[in-house]
């Protein structure tokens, strides 16, 4: 049985949608959803060209995923690049989060300094952390090492508070949880690989 969900934002800014289940229960499920954007202009048209696509708007052309112009720029906006990543392997077990790995390439010479960054580390809440745990990790944290940007995980922001500190990033307690939301941002204007990202963990003892 279907089930539909009409979402409106109300503000502007990165949004997402979090699936969770019981660390019992097992089921599947399929998503499908469309974008509807109201504002003081709208798309008239879209189309295809094979790996790229082009716009008519407001009785101009805007070329899209080429080359020839700046990734990540819409209607002369330009945007961060995110992806959403869930790491939720062996569910059913409480895990430490130690340091991440991203393989990526950019292929513009003018884009071989960009860095990745971890915008938001978020772990739901639990009845040992109710108020869930935060962290985030900054571009000048990883290090590049035989091609592969690395970097340890930082701490907790919310040990000490509800409210994501600073100062616990480095010395709040460490990040833990059965499953955990990354948000990778790049800012990039031009392309960018993302081949795969790994997620170091270790078992907790607690």
């Amino acid at each position: 049985m279907a089930a539909f969900f009409d979402l409106t934002a109300t503000s502007t800014g990165t949004k997402y949608l979090l699936f969770g289940m019981e660390s019992d229960k097992t089921f599947s499920f399929a998503v499908q959803f469309y974008i509807t954007h109201y504002g003081l202009r709208a798309i008239d048209w879209m189309a295809s060209m094979g790996l790229g696509f082009c716009s008519w708007m407001g009785g101009e052309l805007w070329l899209h995923n080429s080359d020839d112009v700046d990734r990540c720029n819409f209607f002369g906006e330009q945007k961060d690049f995110k992806v959403g990543i869930v790491a939720n392997q062996e569910a059913n077990r409480l895990k430490v989060l130690d340091s991440i790995a991203i393989y990526s390439e950019f292929e513009e010479p003018l884009d071989r300094d960009s860095k990745w960054e971890v915008e938001s580390v978020t772990i739901p809440s639990s009845l040992n952390y109710p108020n869930g745990m935060y962290s985030k990790i900054p571009s000048n944290r990883f290090e590049k090492r035989e091609g592969v940007l690395k970097a340890e995980f930082l701490r907790n922001m919310k040990t000490n508070s509800a409210t994501a500190n600073a100062l616990d990033a480095l010395r709040g307690e460490e990040l833990r949880g059965h499953d955990v939301l990354l948000v990778l941002k790049n800012s990039s204007t031009g392309q960018v690989n993302l081949f795969k990202v790994d997620i170091n963990m270790t078992l907790s003892n607690i």
